[in-house]
């Protein structure tokens, strides 16, 4: 009796929660690859993609000490900012530093690789404009946003490869 109520289950939860599959739908496909692995994703989805956009992008890694202006005076701010790149200069380590002063619940301040396009413009651009091994500042004061930045890596050139699938 209990195999007949888990089947009958299994089949109806089947029934309830399948998708007709419409040939009119497409489903698009992001992936974000170096220009080596291009020919591996353009053979993979050759036979079942509508169309295919390439496009060059960056990924970029950085560390960060995020200070919350709502919170502190503008002179403090600048006070802490430039004591952190002092601390840096003079041997402190950047994830020190981060732990003991950002006000956001980053880890060690290190904000992972990220593609263009995923973070504030403002934000970017200055990544773009330095170098690994910089530290700088990044004011976005329209959010209350200020930033002690270490740019802990080069910008890698990736590819940004979009698929239609049929």
């Amino acid at each position: 009796m209990k195999i007949f109520l888990f089947i009958g289950t299994f089949l109806l939860s089947t029934l309830c929660f399948s998708q007709s599959f419409d040939e009119n739908d497409s489903k698009s496909v992001t992936i974000i690859t170096t220009m080596d692995s291009l020919s591996f994703y353009t053979n993979k989805y050759r036979d079942i993609s509508k169309t295919m956009k390439v496009t060059n992008c960056k990924s970029m890694r950085v560390s960060y000490v995020y200070l919350n202006g709502k919170v502190l005076s503008p002179e403090r701010m600048n006070s802490m900012r430039e004591k952190i790149i002092a601390d840096y200069k003079s041997g402190k380590s950047f994830a020190d530093l981060a732990n003991e002063n950002t006000m956001d619940n980053s880890k060690d301040g290190d904000l992972g690789w990220f593609e263009e396009g995923m973070m504030v413009k403002v934000f970017e651009d200055e990544i773009k404009r330095h170098k690994k091994g910089d530290i700088f500042t990044v004011d976005i004061p329209e959010n209350n946003w200020y930033y002690v930045v270490l740019k802990t890596y080069d910008d890698v050139k990736k590819i940004k490869f979009e698929i239609t699938l049929k």
